[in-house]
């Protein structure tokens, strides 16, 4: 495989002024909130102007937009590193649920935004079918070597069974959002266990409640 072109000096600057301008939006959110976060604010703490801020990103919702993508190739990442260990099908749930509750209690400004932005994706399928798709990937990607060792139940489809536990995962993510004052820790590990225990072969065996 031949690789990709490098990039010219131009093209690396607006890369760099793009990256410099989703950084401070994902600061400011992360402190305070969206709503509490301008244009502007958002211009100086990148160092560009106001203008150059439309040119990349029209609206807020667009830089909202821009930071749920790179939410979705973190995702992506975390994906990759878990199976790339000899971890069980449940401890590769856990891992995806616990970096989620790990950074929504880092982050809780900003996850907010961005998780308002998936819910968004889930409201309107027409207009975001390719970025949902590319969440039920993820999961699929996340159960589907438990077949080859008896981990994952088999009368049912991979793709539902991962629709399955990426609702889950939705469920709790809407949860959290709508309850400020939990930090969604105990929820997301209950929930990781639950998502995994309806995978087993048989059905869920009733293990791990609490």
């Amino acid at each position: 495989m031949s690789e990709p072109p490098a990039l010219g000096r131009r093209e690396r600057n607006k890369l760099q002024t793009r990256r410099r301008m989703l950084d401070a939006a994902r600061r400011l959110f992360a402190e305070r909130g969206v709503a509490g976060s301008t244009i502007e604010d958002i211009a100086d703490l990148a160092g560009v102007s106001r203008a150059t801020v439309f040119n990349y990103f029209p609206s807020k919702d667009d830089l909202i937009t821009a930071l749920h993508a790179s939410h979705m190739d973190a995702l992506t990442t975390l994906v990759d590193e878990l199976l790339a260990k000899d971890l069980t099908t449940a401890e590769r749930i856990a891992g995806v649920f616990a970096d989620f509750a790990r950074e929504s209690r880092r982050y809780p400004g900003y996850m907010r935004a961005v998780t308002g932005e998936i819910e968004r994706d889930l409201a309107t399928p027409d207009t975001s079918r390719e970025r949902t798709q590319r969440f039920d990937d993820q999961m699929l990607r996340l159960i589907e070597p438990g077949t080859e060792h008896g981990e994952v139940r088999t009368d049912y489809p991979l793709p539902f069974l991962a629709q399955m536990v990426g609702a889950v995962y939705v469920s709790t993510m809407r949860h959290w959002r709508q309850n400020p004052d939990d930090d969604g820790t105990e929820n997301f590990d209950r929930a990781a266990r639950f998502a995994a225990d309806t995978l087993l072969p048989g059905g869920p065996s009733g293990r791990g409640r609490g």
